[in-house]
């Protein structure tokens, strides 16, 4: 009897310390648990709302700590940065103009019955990546009767390079795409639209006019096909200036680096089918009309995915009349934290 005594007060002596620590996990763990799901719910609508508000042109770090004060998060669980790129821990991340927001959240909670085992404290984290692009917003602009066509009947249509050329089109240069930074209009500080283009007002990312041809090819992809377009954009109908002498494929190769591949969603423009080139003493600047934006989905890379000189598209909404007016799936939102390319 003594014996079986003595085993019973051993397994006593063994089994309550186990039956703690498991108590102890349970209830810490859960509260952990539950408090890492709020760091992450805290941080994805902060970032968002910092790429919401960078989109708009404001401050995407004021957003940041705002939206992070108002959910209880205190700022020693966001400042100051600790790494940088696909190691932040802690801490918000934006190069200026860039197409995404690195956010990320790191702070210790206190334990209750897991200080009988030694552990006080218990680390949150918790990270987030938005865009900062809205919608991939494209250099392209896509003729009305294309446009019509694929939104009626579903129809696969051309929309950089090969097949896309303009209904009108006295020169036969125009292949799909446009420079958004440059606005055919009558002068310097008078932004009528001008089918003349008597003047290229340069926006963002252009500062001069009329830039040279090395520029335009380096803005367009460093910024525009990067889905940085959108900056600065034109409204209903201003005049854009159009590339011109670009081959298909350098065309169609340029959409591709930039994450247009199948399934990727995307924004042009949209314009009346006309490509107007100025009067004679005006200049070169060939130009279309901007009627609205359409919302797209890669379908195809003709005649293949390696060595393309037609971009196929399906379209899946418009017309609109502003980028606010894109529907809410396309606004700046969270993103893989390693994700390559336009989004």
């Amino acid at each position: 009897m003594e014996k079986q005594r003595g085993q019973v007060l051993v397994l006593l002596a063994v089994g309550i310390p186990v039956l703690l620590a498991f108590v102890a996990l349970a209830v810490d763990g859960g509260h952990w648990g539950w408090r890492t799901i709020e760091a992450r719910n805290a941080v994805n609508v902060a970032c968002v709302s910092a790429a919401n508000t960078v989109w708009h042109g404001g401050n995407g770090y004021s957003a940041f700590q705002s939206s992070l004060q108002e959910n209880g998060i205190a700022p020693e669980a966001y400042a100051p940065n600790e790494g940088t790129g696909l190691g932040l821990t802690r801490g918000y991340e934006y190069e200026g103009f860039g197409p995404s927001i690195r956010t990320a959240l790191k702070y210790e909670i206190g334990t209750f019955f897991l200080q009988i085992v030694g552990w006080d404290s218990l680390p949150v984290v918790a990270h987030e990546r938005c865009t900062t692009t809205g919608a991939f917003i494209t250099p392209i602009a896509v003729k009305t009767s294309a446009f019509n066509d694929s939104l009626n009947n579903g129809t696969w249509i051309q929309v950089v390079g090969q097949g896309s050329e303009a209904d009108i089109d006295s020169g036969e240069n125009y292949r799909g795409v446009i420079f958004p930074f440059l606005w055919c209009v009558e002068g310097p500080g008078n932004y009528t639209p001008d089918t003349n283009c008597a003047y290229a007002a340069p926006f963002w990312p252009a500062e001069e006019s009329p830039p040279s041809a090395q520029t335009l090819k380096n803005l367009m992809a460093d910024y525009c096909w990067a889905g940085l377009c959108n900056r600065v954009y034109a409204p209903v109908g201003m005049r854009l200036a159009t590339v011109s002498g670009t081959s298909d494929n350098q065309l169609c190769k340029a959409a591709t680096d930039a994450g247009l591949t199948v399934g990727r969603d995307f924004v042009a423009i949209i314009y009346d089918g006309a490509v107007i080139s100025p009067d004679p003493g005006y200049g070169a600047w060939e130009n279309i009309g901007v009627l609205g934006w359409g919302t797209f989905t890669v379908v195809d890379l003709q005649p293949n995915d390696n060595n393309c000189n037609s971009l196929v598209a399906v379209v899946t909404g418009g017309i609109y009349s502003s980028l606010q007016q894109i529907p809410d799936e396309m606004f700046p939102r969270d993103i893989p934290w390693d994700a390559q390319g336009g989004w």
